[in-house]
Parts: C-alpha cells; structure tokens; sequence
C-alpha cells in the first residue's frame, strides 16, 4: 500500500513539474495558440490551397486556437497567395474587422530547378513577438571512411527537404494554375464553418506534440524572394498591436534579459528602451563648460555680456551698462570713384528698300464721243417720188 502512495505521488509531481515546464515556454504572445510546425503538417497533407484552408479552420484538426479580438470565438484563417514567377508567398491572414486584417503566418516556397523546391513558413512579428522562421529538415549522417571505424556512430548534419512532390506544391507550378484568393472575410465565412471555444495553452501545446520534432528555427532566410514578396503585402492590425502592447513589452524585456544572462554581458545586448545620445539636446545648444582642475571646483558656464541696441542711438550689454553710439561718417577727403559712362556702339539701321509698284491702267468712267464725219448725199435719179 505504501510502495502504491509512493509511485502515485512521484506521478503527480512529474505531471506537476511537466505542466510547469509547458507554461514557463509560453511566451504570452498570441502565436502561442498557432502552431507553426502545425500549419506545416497541414500544408503537407493538402492537395491544393482551397483544401489547406479548410483544414486550417476545422475543429478536428486542433491547429488553430487563436482568437485576437477577444470574444471568446476561434478566428477564420484564410489564406491568400501572393506569386512573382516562380516564388510564391502563401499569406494567413484573420479578418480582425471591416477595415483591419492581421497576418499570421506566411509560407514561401522557392524553386530551385526542374523538380526541386525549398520552404520556410515565417510567423508575423506582431503575433510571435518577433519575426519566427521555422523550415522542414532532415538529418543526414556523415561516413567517414570504410571498415571497423563505420561501425562507430557517425555525425549527422541537417539539410533541407525538398518539397517538390508534396501536392499542394504541384498545384501552385502547374502551368495553367490561377493563384489562390479566399474569397471570405470579415462576417462572411463558408456555410459549414461555425467558430468553437479556444482552449487553454497547456491543453493546446499537448495536441500540438506530435506535429514537433520534423521542423527547426532558423535565423536565415532561405527564401529570401518568398521573403520580399511578403514583406510588400503584409498586413499588420493597429487593434490587435495595441491588444497585445503588454504581452509585447514583457517578451521583448525577457528576451534582453535571456541574451545578457546567455552572452554574461559581453554579447551583444537587445533593449527595448532608447539610448540618449549623450552632448546633444532638441533645439537648444550647449555651451562649453570649464574643464575641473581640482578636487573642489565646479565647472561653471560663464554667461558672456551681449551688446543689445536700444531707440537713441545707445548699446545696452546684459550687466545695464548703456554707451552712445555715434553714427559713422565718411572721410571727406577720401575720392569717390567716378563712374564712367559706358560707351554704346551705334547698331547699323537696316537699309529699307522700296517696293516697286506696278501702275494699275486708268479705268475710263464717261463715255467717249466721236468726231462727226462728213458724208456725201447719194439722190436717186428718178427723183425720189413715189409712183415713178
């Protein structure tokens, strides 16, 4: 009975411990209820982007748990693909509402030649804390040399999967393929899409146990046109930033305090606040200050009088003491230049020649009379009567 107490109470404090270990990873942000190693699997298993938004917001699949604008309800993921030739920059994005979205995750995809393709699935800075790249890797082992001493664990070493034969890969390099565009958004989603009760992290991260072990973080961009592709179309929420600005602060805080304790303060150090730039102030200048030459003296900024002119012809300095100014006059005998008039040469008249005229005839306007012409009388000789 007691050998029963016994192991019942070192089971318990092994559940205890494990649950404390699972709650000291989480980070506090949103992305710990999206499982990034998840999505992957999801994508693997899909045979085009329509199927892997559809897993991606089934309930049965247990890969979303996010819920950003805080009403108790899983959030719709859908899923966009942003393509330049042959990169390509698979979005997931939530509707936060009318106006705003909020990209989760992107997953870019590479091709390398005829029949090989490489992928990385980047989690967005506002849901992670920082910009998380994750990629699938598989571990190769190095030989050697032959004989007994092969016998002997070799070293492995990591090298990317080629993601060429998976199908959802195939169907975004087919040649006739259109790119992918949900055609949800906020407050229109498919009929058979109903929103479910987010659960607790500890409950969430045992259902996300066995997607682990087949994906590594990375601090390099292995797809760095995917890359660009999604820094140009991302989307980030001012509701969803301003939502998570606490859990953000105190990520970024404990990540400065994890690299000082890891680098024993000779590393480099990220901090949240900024540094004053030491000698210089916003709009005003600084005076030099007397160096200190001994243990009692103060260096003291010494105020130097400005001259500053009064009505009257009178300078007063900064200690009141007023002087006359008298205007300055010019010395008589001292000869003032003498502008000589420049000499203007005559420009040369253009020679106007006259216009020949053509003399137009006179038009006659009376009538012209003739000379009268004396003519000879020709009498008949029969005298001219009638009847003869």
């Amino acid at each position: 009975m007691k050998r029963l107490v016994y192991l019942g109470l070192i089971m318990l404090a092994g559940s205890t411990f494990n649950t404390f270990a699972q709650e000291s990873d989480s980070t506090g942000m949103p992305g710990d209820n999206f499982d990034l190693q998840g999505a992957l699997n999801l994508f693997k298993e899909s045979k085009n982007l329509e199927d892997f938004e559809k897993k991606l917001n089934s309930e049965s699949s247990k890969v979303n748990n996010l819920d950003l604008n805080g009403d108790n309800k899983i959030d719709y993921i859908r899923v966009i693909d942003k393509k330049d030739g042959d990169n390509h920059a698979i979005l997931l994005q939530v509707p936060i509402n009318k106006k705003e979205n909020q990209d989760i995750a992107a997953i870019g995809i590479e091709k390398r030649s005829d029949k090989e393709a490489q992928l990385q699935i980047i989690g967005n800075e506002t849901i992670y804390g920082e910009e998380t790249i994750m990629e699938p890797v598989d571990e190769k082992a190095i030989k050697k040399s032959t004989g007994p001493a092969s016998l002997v664990s070799s070293p492995t070493v990591l090298v990317f999967v080629n993601v060429w034969y998976w199908p959802c890969v195939q169907y975004i390099y087919d040649p006739f393929y259109d790119p992918w565009y949900s055609p949800y958004y906020w407050d229109y989603y498919p009929s058979w899409w109903y929103p479910w009760r987010p659960v607790y992290y500890v409950v969430y991260y045992q259902r996300m146990s066995p997607y682990h072990g087949w994906c590594h973080y990375t601090p390099y961009y292995q797809v760095p046109h995917a890359h660009a592709i999604y820094v140009t179309n991302h989307s980030n929420s001012n509701t969803v930033r301003k939502r998570y600005e606490t859990q953000r602060s105190a990520y970024k805080g404990r990540s400065s305090y994890n690299n000082q304790s890891a680098n024993g303060s000779k590393g480099r150090i990220e901090t949240t606040t900024p540094q004053t730039v030491k000698g210089r102030t916003d709009g005003t200048k600084n005076e030099p200050a007397r160096p200190i030459t001994g243990p009692d003296r103060k260096a003291v900024k010494r105020e130097v009088p400005r001259p500053v002119r009064e009505n009257g012809g009178t300078i007063r300095d900064n200690h009141g003491n007023t002087r006359t100014v008298e205007p300055a006059r010019r010395n008589p005998t001292t000869p003032r230049p003498v502008e000589r008039p420049q000499r203007v040469t005559p420009q040369p008249r253009p020679v106007e020649r006259p216009q020949r005229v053509t003399p137009q005839p006179q038009r006659q306007t009376q009538p012209v009379r003739r000379a009268p012409v004396n003519r000879p009388v020709i009498r008949p000789s029969n005298g001219g009567g009638r009847g003869h």
